[in-house]
This record gives structure tokens, C-alpha cells and sequence, in this order.
């Protein structure tokens, strides 16, 4: 009843009119369902991180490059204090799951995992102990170029969150390895320029003054042929040497910060090429050249 004492009644409402309401109720419904997927697609996208770079060499180079960073023990580009801004203790690993994604099928894909780090820098908003995970994923795209992409992630020990890193972490680890890939370019370089330089002579009794390394010329003179294998083993023996029992490491250069190219057993045979007064260059039975320490190996028995 109106204050006036006039009875109203209800305003009545047509089947049109629920009709339309139901209509505006699901379009409202289906403009928060598309709101939130815009939302979700923002966030993947805000997640997706790492660090894309390319490096004009071939992908053999750039892997070995690639390896000697995986097995440095430092994690480039963070750090947890300000006195020592270099974490260390990192190792290669495997394999890792945290990623998600999977690299194309012709990728090479290594990985380096650093353990209990606390709030690591360049990591979004880290304030826990945790694990900081790398990856390296390396694709040759001719014959002089390679890509890389580099993903750094860390998660926490407790909560187990995920925090990306801001890019420096990605950045740093692509200028090491473009540092040594430059090492071993500049390592080559040099042994191709010294093998192309005429290798020492052997000094002769008419020519006393010829560079080289003096080995004992064999004598027109020789009394016997028993003799003349002698003079011949004995200069063999000069030539040819073997590491010694704790083994050697076969460097790309004569010194002792140059790249190792590969570790050589204990016992293995060489043939030196060059002297130096501190290294060998040598060559092994299966092909391969490079530097010896001289206190690296010993002459045949």
C-alpha cells in the first residue's frame, strides 16, 4: 500500500524481459571468461625469459666453447654478497625438469645447476634459499653461424617457487662463452701459424751454423750396418716420447692457460714436431697436435 493509502501493485515483468536479462548474464559471463584468458596469455608471455644470441662460427666450435662454460664452476652475471660477487660451486648435470619446454630435435641442450644459494641477485624477487638452474641450448644455422638460447631460472628450497631471472644471468653466461670461443679461435690461429713456419733442421757437420736443435748427424763413414741401425734407433729414440705415468694434457697452445684440447693417457706415445725450451709440440699416434709440458713426458724405454 502507497503512504497515501492507494494500493500499487508489483511491477510485473514480461517473459521478453527475462529473456533479455538471461542474454545480458551469459554475454557478461563470457566478456570475464575472455578477460581472464587475456590475462593468462599476459602472464605466460611476461614468463617467457631467457636470452637469444647468435656467434659467427661453426656449431663445433661454439660447442666446445659451450662445454668448458657448463663445466666452469661459476654461475656468470649474480651473486648473494657484496664482498663476493661470484657464485661458485656450480655443476653440469644431465638433465633438468624445471624448464617445461622442449628444444627441436637437432638442438644440442646442456645444463648447470648450482645448489643452495640464498636470494641470488638478478633473480625477480628472491628472498629464500634455493637452487639456481641453467640451460644451454646451441643449434648450428649455417655453415658459419651457430644460435644460442640461454635460460636461468630459480627456484626456492621451501616453497618452491620460481623466479626468473631479469637477463643478466643469461647475458653474462653468453659473454663467457663468446670469451672462450674467442680463446680457442685465437689458440688455432696461432697453430696454424707456427705449422706453417719451416719446422727446426737437423744440424749437419758441414753446416754447424743451420738453426734447429743439434741431434748427432749419422756418419758417411759408418763401418757397418749394424752400426747405421744403431745411429737410427738412437735418433727414433730422440723423436719419439710418452707421457708419463700421471698422464698429460694436450694444449692448444704452448702455455699452461691455453685451452686443453683433450687428456692424454698415462704412457701415451707422441712424436715431437717442435721444441721449445719449456714445450713440445707433438703429434699422437691417432692424429692429433698440439703442446706438452716438457715435464709432462719422458723418452721411450
Amino acid at each position: 500500500m502507497h503512504t497515501l493509502g492507494v494500493i500499487c501493485s508489483s511491477p510485473m515483468v514480461s517473459a521478453a524481459q527475462r529473456r533479455l536479462g538471461a542474454r545480458l548474464s551469459r554475454i557478461a559471463f563470457f566478456l570475464k571468461l575472455l578477460l581472464l584468458a587475456g590475462l593468462a596469455v599476459t602472464m605466460c608471455v611476461g614468463q617467457e625469459g631467457g636470452f637469444n644470441g647468435s656467434l659467427d662460427a661453426p656449431e663445433a666450435d661454439v660447442l666446445k666453447a659451450v662445454v668448458l662454460i657448463v663445466n666452469d664452476s661459476i654461475v656468470y652475471g649474480t651473486y648473494s654478497y657484496e664482498k663476493e660477487k661470484q657464485l661458485k660451486g656450480a655443476k653440469p648435470a644431465s638433465a633438468v625438469k624445471v624448464f617445461g619446454d622442449v628444444p627441436a630435435d637437432d638442438a644440442k641442450v646442456f645444463f648447470k645447476v648450482l645448489e643452495n644459494v640464498l636470494a641470488p641477485r638478478h633473480f625477480k624477487e628472491t628472498a629464500d634459499l634455493g637452487t639456481i638452474y641453467l640451460r644451454y641450448i646451441v643449434q648450428g644455422t649455417g655453415p658459419g653461424t651457430t644460435a644460442i638460447h640461454i635460460d636461468a631460472l630459480y627456484m626456492e628450497k621451501n616453497r618452491r617457487r620460481q623466479h626468473q631471472s631479469d637477463g643478466t644471468v643469461e647475458a653474462s653466461e653468453f659473454q663467457a662463452i663468446k670469451d672462450r670461443l674467442d680463446k680457442i679461435q685465437s689458440d688455432a690461429k696461432g697453430i696454424n701459424e707456427m705449422a706453417a713456419k719451416p719446422s727446426p733442421t737437423v744440424s749437419s757437420p758441414t753446416d754447424q751454423t743451420s738453426p734447429g736443435i743439434a741431434l748427432p748427424a749419422v756418419s758417411t763413414a759408418v763401418s757397418s750396418t749394424d752400426e747405421l741401425e744403431k745411429r737410427v734407433a738412437d735418433l727414433k729414440h730422440r723423436v719419439e716420447m710418452r707421457t708419463t705415468v700421471v698422464g698429460a694434457a694436450l694444449k692448444a697452445a704452448p702455455y699452461r692457460t691455453a685451452a686443453t684440447l683433450q687428456p692424454l693417457p698415462a704412457q701415451t706415445e707422441l712424436l715431437i714436431v717442435v721444441l721449445t725450451k719449456y714445450w713440445y709440440g707433438v703429434e699422437t699416434v691417432d692424429g692429433h697436435k698440439g703442446w706438452v709440458h716438457r715435464s709432462q713426458v719422458e723418452p721411450l724405454p
